[in-house]
């Protein structure tokens, strides 16, 4: 099952571009690897880390095979599952996911290198520097990597104003059509159980002088004069009891 994804460029901002890169650069030198991010649609995000110089010989004679392996890689990163697998030519592929909101938002993918008792002869990996790990090792390397990237996985804060829009559009359809905001609907809610200002101060834990001025909002916007008008505008004819009809509307 695919997991949901994240907006990558809201990572991107968090993270920073120019740290994500550093952070590659370094992580790929510390190792003796190739590194690159990739989007979850396998477009890079960064400017590849030491490129291996054998795949990019195989890619120009091989290019069809290659793609077809980056292909069943990138369906299997959806898992969003770190993971490792040996290419068709005897490169160790290392793929971390990243998460950022609790969402699959990009990848780590690491190349160039290969395991001690790989097919690819001595001379070859001299010659493309390929660097020789045992899997313990290469699966040192993707522990440690995952673990890294997981530091990464914070939920961003909303905003005062995007709090304030979530927490009006969870108001049922008349308060909102009345302009009436979260702490105004609590208010018209107590007044239409019969609460006293000072019952109404007590049980939201404010003032007296604010629940004043919170009713006197709320006749403002409502156009009405007193507290009895705004349990009447609220009033539920159905069952005749002086409850909200936005109550109904919740529990619906």
């Amino acid at each position: 099952m695919k997991k949901k994804t994240g907006s990558v460029e809201q990572w991107l901002q968090f993270v920073g571009k120019d740290k994500l890169q550093t952070f590659q650069d370094n992580f790929a030198k510390a190792y003796g690897v190739s590194m690159i991010f990739l989007d979850v649609n396998g477009h890079p995000l960064t400017v590849g880390s030491q490129n291996s110089l054998f795949c990019f010989t195989i890619e120009k004679e091989h290019s069809v095979r290659c793609q077809e392996n980056f292909q069943n890689d990138k369906d299997t990163m959806l898992n969003g599952e770190p993971f490792l697998h040996v290419c068709p030519f005897g490169i160790t592929c290392l793929y971390v996911p990243v998460f950022f909101n609790d969402r699959l938002t990009a990848f780590a993918g690491i190349g160039g290198l290969t395991y001690d008792n790989s097919t690819i002869p001595e001379n070859l990996k001299n010659r493309f520097h390929i660097t020789s790990y045992s899997k313990e090792q290469a699966g040192n390397i993707l522990t440690l990597l995952d673990s890294m990237l997981r530091l990464l996985n914070v939920n961003i804060s909303l905003t005062q104003g995007e709090k304030k829009q979530k927490q009006d559009d969870a108001l049922p359809t008349r308060l909102r059509e009345d302009r009436i905001s979260k702490r105004e609907y609590e208010i018209v809610q107590l007044l239409c159980k019969g609460y006293s200002n000072k019952q109404i101060s007590q049980q939201l834990f404010i003032s007296e002088t604010t629940v004043k001025t919170h009713i006197s909002n709320i006749l403002a916007k409502l156009n009405l004069h007193d507290r009895m008008q705004i349990v009447v505008h609220y009033y539920n004819k159905n069952n005749g009891t002086a409850s909200a009809e936005i109550d109904n509307e919740e529990a619906d």
